[in-house]
């Protein structure tokens, strides 16, 4: 069964094209992620990321992680990010995660909060203005509960 809102988000590891391994849990490491399953053929995707990449470059989401996961694709990933002036980690042939995820078809967004549990997952025929609404709010909501847990920690100590 595909992972539910609150569900831990499934780790993986997943090769960049350069070769070098991202383990999900351990590139995260407590910080919150947007992971997009995607492929250089999706319209969608095209609209999609470049708005995604728009949201990222703002500073209240800098110590966000921003993960392009590619699927069922046909073309080069990694130039079209270069092409686009997108900056995500972009992960290759991830069709296996994409099973364990429940993705059937791209776009595919999910947000996971710093105790890697899913706060979003983008429900087919979302459109990507509201995509992107949805995953701002979501981030602002787990970013509230990380200052305010702070604010309770400091005032115990």
């Amino acid at each position: 069964m595909p992972p539910q809102l609150g569900d831990p988000a499934p780790n993986w590891i997943l090769k960049q094209g350069n070769g070098q391994r991202v383990s999900f849990y351990e590139n995260a490491d407590k910080e919150m992620a947007v992971i997009v399953f995607w492929a250089t053929w999706c319209p969608y995707c095209k609209e999609l990321l470049p708005m995604l990449n728009k949201m990222k470059s703002t500073s209240a989401f800098n110590n966000v992680k921003f993960y392009a996961l590619n699927v069922w694709e046909d073309g080069n990933p990694e130039d079209y990010l270069a092409k686009q002036n997108l900056d995500f980690t972009l992960l290759m042939r991830a069709e296996s995660v994409a099973k364990r995820y429940g993705v059937v078809g791209t776009p595919a967004v999910f947000v996971v909060n710093s105790d890697q549990k899913i706060t979003y997952i983008r429900q087919k025929g979302t459109s990507n203005k509201d995509v992107v609404i949805a995953v701002r709010k979501a981030l602002n909501q787990s970013l509230n509960t990380i200052t305010k847990n702070a604010a309770q920690q400091k005032a115990i100590n």
